[in-house]
């Protein structure tokens, strides 16, 4: 037994902000469970389970260090899970758009219209996506990575732990914050 394993989070979290590694180690170590069941509920055959585990691990660096202690409405666990979730969809996401020739069907090849339209939308989208991380809050960026997934505002709502209320005003500030960087982007 370790000295760490009697601590709280939030004694961890303290610790590991401060460069200890082992404090580090003791969150990882509690939070694998979950980082395992968000990784298996995406089921992602194909990738590697080791790769997609050590991105959950950045994700969970990331949310050590990016949570706020001081606020009690939201638990460490939550957060983390939500950091971690978000991290696997950017990284299956951006993984399932790399595409190579060899993966494409040829079918798609010989229609070069519907490949480069194909092209360009995903381009736009990987853009959208990575505008949007810059300009908005982690839970607005949450919130419209449930709302991409096809998420309804109760469902949103749920998964970050705020209400219905709160869901419909973070929609309404990123649309309007996509909007106006869509707009500014078209005038250039």
């Amino acid at each position: 037994m370790s000295k760490y394993d009697i601590l709280e989070i939030d004694e961890l979290l303290t610790l590991a902000r401060a460069h200890d590694d082992e404090a580090f180690d003791e969150i990882v170590h509690r939070y694998t469970p979950m980082m395992r069941k968000v990784i298996l509920g995406f089921n992602p055959t194909g990738y590697d389970f080791s790769e997609l585990f050590s991105e959950a691990c950045v994700a969970l660096h990331i949310a050590a260090q990016k949570f706020d202690l001081t606020q009690g409405e939201v638990t460490f666990g939550l957060y983390a899970r939500i950091c971690v979730r978000n991290r696997i969809v950017d990284f299956l996401r951006i993984s399932d758009s790399n595409l190579t020739l060899g993966e494409l069907d040829i079918e798609q090849l010989s229609d070069d219209e519907s490949l480069e339209k194909r092209i360009v939308e995903r381009e736009t989208f990987e853009r959208l996506l990575s505008s949007a991380r810059e300009l908005l809050s982690d839970y607005e960026y949450s919130v419209l990575l449930l709302h991409i997934q096809g998420y309804k505002t109760a469902a949103i709502a749920k998964a970050l732990g705020r209400t219905a209320k709160s869901v419909d005003n973070a929609k309404a500030r990123l649309f309007r914050h996509l909007r106006a960087e869509l707009s500014g982007s078209t005038e250039n």
